[in-house]
């Protein structure tokens, strides 16, 4: 698995530097974000298709031009809203909305399977799960790189993935988005996958390599 990525990484930073110069983003670097920054987010099917290709197969790509009309308002997300709506605002699960939605998305999955879920005990040990690890990462007050947690991950694969878009404004990928939603609840700047980069952002780079 680390070789498909490492041939990845390989042909995307060399193009980049030849194209962009020493400092120019590298496939699945890692970045810092704030919290406070982020305020927007586009469907990973939606930019996929825009441009062609998985989002997390197109991390640290320099783009021209940028979807502007994909963008939307995390109000606009279930799942960030239901998580926000159990770990910030204390309601349940249930009153969330997290149960219902995740029963519906199995109900019409042609699998029958969402999120590794198949039965309503599937999602309710989901859920529990997602609880255990919330409560470390607000004990910690900071959330884990992937190197962290995996000690021979590639680089930030798997991570939390944010884009760049136009002026550098991080925007979520929408991939990972439990763990986003945890990430935006801690007043830290937190660890993340990069995704695509508006060319705009190459100037603002050095500033989401930093860590504090």
């Amino acid at each position: 698995m680390a070789i498909k990525y490492r041939l990845r990484a390989a042909r995307i930073d060399a193009f980049n530097r030849f194209k962009f110069g020493a400092d120019a983003p590298r496939y699945a670097e890692r970045i810092w974000v704030s919290p406070s920054q982020c305020q927007r987010y586009i469907e990973a099917a939606d930019l996929a298709k825009h441009f062609g290709s998985r989002v997390r197969q197109m991390s640290g790509r320099v783009f021209f031009e940028w979807p502007t009309s994909l963008e939307q308002p995390f109000e606009n997300h279930p799942k960030l809203n239901y998580c926000w709506g159990h770990w910030r605002d204390g309601k349940n699960w249930h009153e969330s909305g997290a149960i219902d939605f995740m029963l519906q998305k199995i109900a019409v999955s042609p699998t029958g399977v969402t999120d590794k879920c198949r039965t309503p005990q599937d999602v309710e040990q989901r859920f529990e799960t997602l609880d255990g690890i919330w409560a470390q990462v607000r004990d910690k007050g900071r959330f884990p790189s992937r190197r962290e947690l995996v000690s021979d991950n590639y680089r930030e694969i798997g991570g939390i993935l944010m884009h760049l878009g136009p002026g550098g404004e991080p925007i979520f990928s929408g991939a990972g988005c439990h763990r986003f939603a945890m990430a935006m609840m801690l007043d830290t700047r937190f660890p993340a996958q990069v995704g695509c980069v508006h060319v705009s952002a190459l100037d603002r780079l050095s500033e989401f390599r930093s860590r504090t």
